[in-house]
């Protein structure tokens, strides 16, 4: 509505521009000219079955251009349909709309603690994953960026008392903490009250037997992306076994992809995310794409690749959908920023 607003107070004032100082002017412009961006046609590559409509809409931008950011952590509002993003080398946290024009930014003059992830919460609340997750736990700034208490673990099992979250994703009251280093999936109630572990490592290594039984490829595991669905099922991605996983609610673990450098093959795979009918997004550093499966881990198609084109890829990384639209953003590395794609994907 506000929008809709905008536009026709803009269009009714266009001549009269003493109505404006010229930062806003451009401002309005600039909003206005985004919600009719037309997509740039973006390389895929699709199988036989499946349509795959690829655009590039734009970078995330502010009054100077295309903001830069080397693999930005990046989540999207649902409820307010607003990019969150945090720039893990400045410490600041940005907030566009969905036309990707920054909104507000707050963090990179020291006044929070050092974050690792972020996470949207409900009613405009941004949480923060601390650096220090033991000293801080987990950061809670309001609508307009303001501190509120922090979130730190309670009643934890004494067997998993040395957890230390660097991954974190928000849902339904819950948080979802990652330890990748320790394997272990965490979910905690919103004041950090202890509700449900999973640990995977073993799971893990069980998958490594059955691709490398020698154990002569692969002598460690990892795991980079980490996202869930809306049934608060766990994906994520580990990039030394060249492999990806669904972790059910009933502890359920499916492993998906194989090893290769063709359409549909896992290179070294880091993002993942999930949209609202059960398709799954995968990005790819070494391919520079984000390949789409099926709920059922069918390949359907891919996009992007390494160029020097603004629609281009440049090393994908961290991945979020907009439930609400056919949008995907896109965090990439060498400053390019934070890209956002329509994809729509039929099948025939």
């Amino acid at each position: 509505m506000a929008r809709r607003l905008l536009k026709n107070v803009l269009m009714k004032n266009l001549c009269s521009i003493k109505l404006f100082s010229a930062a806003t002017l451009m401002y309005y412009c600039l909003i206005l000219l985004s919600t009719q961006a037309v997509a740039i046609e973006v390389q895929k590559s699709e199988r036989a079955g499946a349509k795959l409509q690829v655009g590039f809409l734009y970078m995330l931008a502010n009054f100077s251009g295309p903001i830069p950011s080397q693999w930005a952590r990046i989540d999207y509002d649902q409820q307010n349909n607003e990019i969150i993003t945090l720039n893990p080398r400045s410490n600041e946290v940005q907030i566009f709309n969905r036309e990707g024009m920054e909104l507000y930014a707050f963090g990179d003059n020291g006044e929070i603690v050092r974050l690792r992830d972020i996470a949207a919460g409900d009613g405009g609340t941004i949480y923060g994953l601390s650096m220090n997750f033991r000293d801080n736990g987990i950061q809670v700034f309001n609508y307009r960026g303001e501190p509120e208490p922090s979130v730190f673990l309670k009643e934890f099992p004494a067997e998993w008392a040395n957890f230390y979250a660097d991954r974190m994703e928000y849902q339904d009251d819950k948080f979802y903490l990652l330890d990748s280093k320790a394997m272990l999936f965490a979910v905690v109630s919103t004041d950090g009250t202890f509700m449900q572990m999973h640990d995977v490592g073993k799971r893990l290594w069980a998958v490594v037997e059955e691709k490398d039984p020698e154990k002569k490829k692969i002598t460690e595991i990892d795991i980079s992306g980490f996202n869930i669905d809306n049934q608060g099922n766990l994906y994520f991605t580990s990039p030394l076994i060249s492999s990806a996983f669904r972790l059910s609610l009933d502890g359920t673990l499916i492993p998906f992809g194989r090893s290769g450098s063709g359409p549909g093959k896992f290179g070294v795979v880091s993002g993942i995310a999930v949209d609202e009918r059960g398709n799954i997004y995968v990005a790819d550093r070494l391919r520079s794409v984000v390949m789409i499966f099926d709920p059922d881990f069918i390949f359907q198609g891919e996009f992007g690749y390494r160029g020097g084109r603004e629609e281009d890829m440049l090393v994908p990384d961290d991945l979020v959908v907009d439930q609400q639209g056919d949008r995907i953003f896109v965090s990439q590395a060498a400053n390019k920023g934070v890209g956002a794609y329509r994809v729509i994907l039929t099948t025939r």
